[in-house]
């Protein structure tokens, strides 16, 4: 028994150096794809990253970006100033992008799935616009880009090339962030979103917006 715990903690010591150095980069993944679409997750606003986001679109050949965000319980859509696309849209305004090529979609509120309702919105908002995707970037902030990823993916489907680009994470170091609270919360949580993305039956009927 007790050589069987001493293993159990080699072993359980070995993941751990194998994979904590590389578990951040694994999720705050950045592979773009040639796109004309740009989508920056609302909930981003409060970042720095948001420059980052605007300089993105400047630099890129876009014809629009898109902010999609999830209201709060209880807002109405008249309230759209309140909601973070709105505000994710003013921010790139600050930021020197023009308003006409800014497309705000605000989201019901849900219970759970709120990325994959945003994405969702977007596949909603691309069927029924003049716009025609040669390809969308998901902008979005760290190790939230993996889950970020796969579910735009899966929402979109096979038809539309997927990117996504990690803004930079400041609420703590990257590269030593299990020496952070904020960093070990944060990327604890990130990992189990990403086998929730991975795996997780989801369903466009129940989640497709209808507005």
């Amino acid at each position: 028994m007790h050589r069987t715990f001493t293993a159990l903690i080699v072993v359980a010591l070995v993941m751990m150096v194998v994979f904590v150095p590389v578990l951040h980069d694994f999720l705050a993944i950045t592979d773009p794809v040639q796109a004309n679409v740009l989508v920056v997750e609302g909930w981003v606003r409060e970042s720095a990253a948001m420059q980052e986001a605007a300089e993105e679109f400047k630099r890129g050949r876009y014809d629009v970006v898109v902010t999609v965000g999830v209201l709060s319980p209880g807002q109405e859509r008249e309230s759209i100033q309140e909601d973070s696309a709105e505000l994710a849209a003013e921010q790139l305004r600050k930021l020197g992008v023009d308003d006409y090529v800014i497309e705000v979609l605000a989201v019901p509120n849900v219970n759970g799935h709120r990325t994959y309702t945003s994405a969702l919105a977007v596949k909603h908002w691309l069927a029924h616009s003049n716009v025609h995707p040669k390809g969308v970037n998901v902008f979005t902030l760290g190790t939230h880009a993996r889950k970020s990823l796969i579910l735009f993916k899966r929402a979109l489907g096979e038809g539309i090339s997927v990117g996504v680009i990690a803004g930079t994470e400041t609420a703590y170091d990257p590269e030593r962030w299990w020496f952070s609270v904020t960093g070990i919360y944060t990327v604890l949580r990130k990992t189990v979103g990403y086998f929730y993305a991975k795996w997780w039956p989801l369903s466009d009927d129940l989640l497709l917006p209808t507005s």
